[in-house]
């Protein structure tokens, strides 16, 4: 399985949980670069909180980090239309 979907099966579940989804937008080679649409309840009214794209590219990064070094990712915030 290649690196890139190996990444978004590990953080899928956690962006899912509030209605949020991450895709491919490149990967070549050691370089990922996810396209991220949050979920809709960035004020946490139902507990379950939006992950900030930010926060979601650095675990990204550490988990990478472990498994693949020398790897990067970088995620773009996307609309939830453009995902």
């Amino acid at each position: 399985m290649p690196l890139a979907q190996q990444l978004i099966d590990s953080f899928a579940r956690i962006v899912r949980a509030n209605g949020g989804a991450i895709s491919i937008l490149a990967a070549d080679g050691d370089k990922i670069r996810l396209g991220y649409s949050p979920g809709v309840d960035e004020e946490c009214t139902t507990g379950q909180c939006v992950l900030p794209h930010l926060e979601l590219q650095e675990m990204m990064r550490e988990w990478l980090s472990r498994r693949a070094p020398g790897a990067t990712v970088s995620v773009q915030l996307m609309k939830n239309s453009d995902a």
